[in-house]
């Protein structure tokens, strides 16, 4: 008998198939995002500043934090 239902080995099967896929698709959101900023006049330096903020904030809850350390909210 498995420890895991079906649903969950197929579900765990698609998400690591998918993950390239979804990197993929957010790399061309943020080539995207620097293109319209481009567009608009920004300076390259404030565009990627912002591909860096967006990228900073999706991988923010990834970090390491030091042992003790309190969660901020």
């Amino acid at each position: 008998m498995h420890s895991l239902p079906t649903w969950a080995i197929w579900s765990l099967a698609v998400a690591a198939l998918l993950s390239p896929v979804l990197a993929f698709l957010i790399a061309i959101a943020v080539e995207i995002l620097i293109g319209a900023l481009m567009d608009a006049g920004v300076l390259p330096l404030f565009a990627l500043g912002a591909a860096g903020a967006i990228g900073g904030a999706q991988f923010r809850k990834h970090r390491v934090r030091p042992r003790g350390a309190t969660v901020e909210t």
